[in-house]
């Protein structure tokens, strides 16, 4: 056992995005502190402690900044490296934080490679030799690697993970009332859809464009009654903005959602899921004009994400 870190999160898929970071850096002890009367019990009994890693907003600031002082007030935490990450993206709390010799100020969302540096400087771990790509090619992680961390997550809290898939289809009606779908109005309806989206999505979700045609959500920790709550939020809000170009939710997009474990146990098979449940509505309403082409192109889509 390489050391002890006292996690301080209140969100249980936050600690373990950190506890899977430190797969890449050697064997830790964890100890979990998500609720501030857990924190009081807990630090009078700790011993030695390698590193401090916690959000500010614990639950708020304010008592982000009352822990910060309770641990320099503790002898086994006095000296002890602390990170801090958190969406806090504020100036006066970067340099609040300097009293307490915040080691590194992390904001969320962020890169676990980001993570994984901090962690290698701050407790001198060397890194071992790796082949690096060139970073012009591979800016960032992909979306098949990203999406393998995230079932990762969830499956080894025990915890669900739910998608959304919004697709787009053709007009139900056809009249001469009908708003005429032109590219330009539709890359319009695509994009209010996306920042609806991007707006309601908490830090720790994700929204894909895939091919300017669906929009994927992923919910991190999340169950079907959760997804639901979610999904409803989102067609509301899409709906409100869309109504302004003419347009009503119903009439242009398919929206489903589908849970890991339950539903699938990988990315290919919660999606294979969620096209069948897109199908089902077609059959159930009768609707004829979403075309084969466009559920075949949707499933040749899904097929190159071997997960």
């Amino acid at each position: 056992m390489n050391g002890t870190i006292l996690l301080i999160e209140y969100s249980e898929y936050e600690r373990e995005k950190i506890k899977i970071v430190f797969d890449n850096i050697g064997e830790y002890e964890f100890i979990e502190i998500d609720n501030l009367k857990k924190l009081y019990r807990t630090v009078s009994n700790l011993k030695s402690v390698t590193l401090v890693i916690m959000d500010l907003e614990f639950p708020v600031e304010k008592e982000g900044f009352e822990t910060l002082s309770l641990l320099r007030k503790n002898s086994s935490t006095a000296n002890t490296p602390v990170i801090i990450v958190t969406k806090s993206d504020n100036a006066v709390y970067r340099h609040a934080v300097q009293k307490f010799k915040v080691k590194d100020f992390i904001i969320k969302p962020y890169q676990t490679k980001r993570l994984e540096n901090s962690l290698r400087s701050i407790l001198s771990i060397e890194q071992n030799f790796r082949y690096e790509f060139d970073s012009a090619n591979v800016i960032t992680m992909s979306i098949e690697d990203y999406i393998s961390k995230e079932f990762k997550i969830a499956s080894r809290a025990g915890q669900n993970l739910s998608i959304i898939l919004i697709t787009p289809i053709d007009m139900k009606k056809e009249s001469s009332e009908q708003t005429k779908i032109t590219p330009e109005l539709k890359e319009q309806i695509y994009k209010i859809a996306i920042e609806k989206v991007k707006t309601l999505s908490r830090t720790t979700d994700t929204a894909l464009l895939n091919g300017n045609k669906d929009i994927l959500v992923i919910l991190p920790f999340t169950d079907s009654s959760g997804a639901q709550k979610v999904l409803e939020k989102i067609k509301n809000s899409v709906n409100e903005g869309i109504q302004q170009l003419g347009i009503n939710y119903s009439d242009y997009f398919y929206s489903v959602f589908v849970t890991f474990p339950g539903d699938g146990k990988s990315f290919q098979s919660l999606m294979e899921k969620a096209v069948k449940r897109v199908e089902d509505k077609i059959m159930l309403e009768k609707i004829t004009s979403i075309g084969a082409d466009t559920l075949d192109n949707a499933r040749k889509t899904y097929k190159k994400y071997k997960i």
